[in-house]
């Protein structure tokens, strides 16, 4: 709320995800992106949100994350193994 698309009346978020398929399995793909917020710039120093998305999210899911800091707003890519659910 503080900062991006959430900090002013007119921006909104797009969430999105997919199966993508690879050589080791299937990897969820998640997709955040933030439009129509004020412009964005690469921060000059990390926040404590920005760690946790950056360090802790990979390693609590095995996966990659990516931050693309676009002017017209953020995008935040997340891929990790898709786990089956397992029954009873």
């Amino acid at each position: 709320m503080k900062y991006g698309a959430f900090s002013n009346k007119a921006g909104s978020v797009l969430i999105s995800w997919m199966i993508e398929p690879s050589s080791e399995g299937n990897r969820l793909l998640l997709r955040w992106q933030e439009k129509d917020g004020p412009p964005v710039t690469r921060p000059s120093r990390k926040g404590f949100g920005s760690r946790v998305i950056e360090r802790g999210l990979p390693h609590e899911l095995e996966g990659t994350v990516h931050l693309d800091y676009r002017a017209d707003g953020l995008i935040c890519t997340v891929k990790f193994m898709h786990r089956k659910a397992r029954d009873g």
